[in-house]
Parts: C-alpha cells; structure tokens; sequence
C-alpha cells in the first residue's frame, strides 16, 4: 500500500490508499491526493507534524520556523489540508474544530 509522503507515492501505478495508516477518503477529483502531496512537500514533514498538533489542539503553531512555510504552500493549499482531515472517519466529530484551526492557523502564519 502507498502512504502519502512516500517520495515514490505518486510515481507509482498503485492507488494511494492510506495516510499515516488510515484509510482515504475518496478522491475528489483525480489527482486530488497529488495536489495534497505537493501541499505537505512544501510545508515539510517536520512542519507538518507541529501543523496536526497544532489544528487539534489550541489552534496555534508554537514554530516561526513553519510560518514561512505555510505561507508559501498558500490558502488552497492550507484548506485542502483541513478540508481531508475533517474527511476522515476518525476525525469527522472534529470537523468544525479541525476548520476553525486551519484558518487560526493559516492566519497566524500569514501575519508573521
């Protein structure tokens, strides 16, 4: 199974078909997971991951480092992101949540 992140993910023939271990969403249109993997390149792994805590915690990404970052990736980008996340299953309870610290979030950055 393809993993978003794999560098060899969207080179691959094979369907991308989890994401940190759980499962898709359905793609809204095709090549919308590309589109997400080029999104997280721009950010980073390491900025990513502060990003996820941050959106389910208090809203606010404690690293100057990333706000560059996710500035650069753009709102689209940022959105598309939380959009997905609130698209999971595990995560569907948390969706008003999860959008409400992606714009604090992109928001934050974007004032820095």
């Amino acid at each position: 199974k393809m993993v978003i992140g794999d560098e060899d993910a969207f080179e691959s023939p094979t369907p991308i078909d989890t994401w940190f271990g759980l499962p898709l969403p359905p793609q809204l249109r095709p090549g919308y997971y590309k589109y997400l993997g080029d999104c997280i390149d721009k950010t980073t792994q390491a900025c990513g991951v502060k990003i996820s805590k941050a959106i389910f915690g208090n809203g606010k990404l404690d690293d100057s480092a990333c706000y560059k970052k996710v500035v650069e990736a753009g709102y689209l980008c940022n959105y598309a992101l939380t959009y997905i996340l609130a698209k999971f299953d595990k995560f569907k309870p948390y969706a008003t949540t999860i959008f409400q610290n992606g714009e604090a979030i992109f928001d934050q950055c974007s004032k820095s």
